[in-house]
């Protein structure tokens, strides 16, 4: 996926357990304007893929940690999806 934009960044972005079976991708790079947030990222996403609307909320991680959505992607980074956690 490619958006246009002078100035880019490429980051990788990892789909998991449910989101991963309805997007039918383990994993998928994406270039996008540096600066992008992680929620414009997830934005983006969603247009991309139909099957990601019906989760409004997702976690995301960048890196192996855990992010608020207004954090700014950088060149490599990698963007985890999870679905969120029910429990009782």
């Amino acid at each position: 996926m490619n958006l246009s934009g002078s100035e880019n960044v490429r980051v990788r972005v990892r789909y998991f357990a449910s989101i991963r079976d309805r997007v039918g991708l383990e994993q998928e790079e994406v270039e996008t304007p540096i600066g992008t947030t992680l929620s414009a990222l997830y934005l983006t996403l969603k247009m991309a893929h139909d099957a990601l609307e019906e989760w409004d909320r997702v976690l995301l991680a960048v890196n192996g940690e855990y992010m608020e959505p207004d954090h700014s992607l950088k060149e490599g980074d990698l963007v985890a999806v999870f679905p969120p956690v029910s429990g009782g």
